[in-house]
């Protein structure tokens, strides 16, 4: 196991709340420099960086190091999934308020000092904004606007924009790792049972990079579970998009073996 950072030392001041930020890796190199930087060059400074990798191949573990010097704490090994990773991230973390950033997602530069006016304006136990999503090459696609009215039909809040008081994970718990994608739906629908209060703050938040797995057909599967012991009441309709999903995929498959003979 590799460790690295500056270390573990960072605490609130008066007025600067300390905000902790957690990115979960695995062979990520091809973005996590874009994600640190990201991070490192917010214009609000009282930020505590933990970057959990899961034992990466490629040279994230490289692009990491390079940056040691500017993040509180790192570390390499294998772990047991992503929100597993999470967990482990969340345990280490100081800060009043925590935001999770994917490997391949950015904040833009005034994020975290948005979420830190308008926690000391509302004083709410989660944040959540805008999310903008972009290409590969970071261009801008579309801004997608949440709606907590319609999160017992599908994850209607973005998690990647999710800033949350570190005594709502003491409460409610942290993530479920029985789910291997969608334990972030979950997570914010216990917030919603519990009655912790969500503020929206009306800006784009996250920039989030399409594709990965919260994107494939399998996350409608463990959405109907989700729904179901929710009991939202909509878990039927989510496998309806699933089945048409895996159909349209299928029928992609078939289209290209076509072409290619």
């Amino acid at each position: 196991m590799l460790k690295g950072g500056v270390g573990l030392h960072k605490k609130s001041e008066s007025n600067l709340p300390l905000v902790s930020i957690i990115t979960v890796v695995f062979n990520g190199a091809k973005y996590i420099e874009q994600t640190i930087n990201s991070v490192l060059n917010q214009s609000y400074k009282n930020i505590e960086y933990i970057i959990i990798d899961g034992g990466s191949t490629d040279d994230t573990v490289n692009i990491i190091k390079h940056y040691e010097n500017k993040i509180d704490y790192w570390q390499s090994e294998r772990d047991e999934g992503i929100f597993f990773a999470m967990n482990k991230g969340i345990s280490l973390t100081n800060g009043e308020l925590i935001g999770i950033l994917n490997a391949d997602d950015f904040y833009l530069p005034d994020t975290i000092k948005n979420v830190v006016e308008a926690d000391q304006a509302y004083h709410a136990d989660i944040y959540h904004g805008d999310m903008q999503y972009v290409s590969e090459n970071s261009e801008i696609l579309s801004v997608a606007k949440p709606d907590i009215t319609k999160m017992k039909e599908r994850p209607a809040i973005f998690h990647p924009t999710c800033f949350v008081k570190k005594t709502v994970y003491d409460k409610a718990g942290m993530f479920d790792t029985r789910y291997k994608i969608s334990s972030d739906y979950d997570f914010l629908l216990r917030c919603l049972g519990k009655n912790f209060s969500f503020h929206y703050i009306p800006q784009t938040l996250t920039c989030f990079r399409l594709g990965g797995m919260s994107a494939s057909c399998a996350s409608n599967i463990e959405g109907y579970k989700i729904m179901k012991i929710h009991q939202t009441g909509h878990h039927r309709e989510v496998i309806i998009r699933g089945i048409k999903c895996y159909l349209k995929t299928f029928l992609k498959k078939i289209i290209h073996l076509g072409r290619d003979k």
